[in-house]
């Protein structure tokens, strides 16, 4: 099985996919080599991917002097890609070297639009990570995020 399909059954939000979603959802993802220090996004700039922790360490900064460490693979970042605003609510930075595979938005919205049931589990997987990973993530900080599937 290729790296990409066993790191989204490594990925809570996509575990639960069927195995041809999963093969789908793995065919749009790119891999990146990151470097200790490299940015990979910017808050308030156009969300342009995803990102998927393969290996290496990566750091989420939010407001409020918030943030989070993502160090095991299938890790997820970005998802505000689904809002109609689409731009980054936090800034990725990589801790020290390493991969990450990234999802074009266009492609990954296309992808959801195509198959509802596969959104609304990618969406219901999201919401109960973030209340697992940062539940000082406050439920206000989504509204007004207008999902596109």
């Amino acid at each position: 099985m290729s790296q990409e399909l066993e790191l989204l059954k490594k990925n809570t939000i996509f575990s639960s996919l069927e195995p041809a979603d999963l093969k789908h959802l793995g065919s749009l993802m790119e891999p990146f080599d990151v470097q200790e220090g490299e940015t990979l996004a910017n808050r308030g700039e156009e969300a342009a991917r995803f990102f998927i922790l393969a290996s290496g360490t990566l750091l989420v900064a939010m407001d409020g002097g918030k943030a989070l460490v993502m160090e095991h693979p299938g890790d997820f970042i970005a998802m505000e890609i689904l809002s109609s605003k689409g731009k980054y609510t936090s800034t990725v930075k990589a801790l020290e070297q390493g991969l990450v595979f990234a999802i074009q938005r266009n492609d990954f919205i296309a992808l959801i639009q195509e198959d509802s049931p596969m959104a609304d589990q990618i969406m219901y997987q999201w919401r109960i990570f973030l209340e697992d990973t940062a539940p000082f993530v406050e439920q206000e900080e989504a509204t007004g995020f207008e999902y596109h599937y």
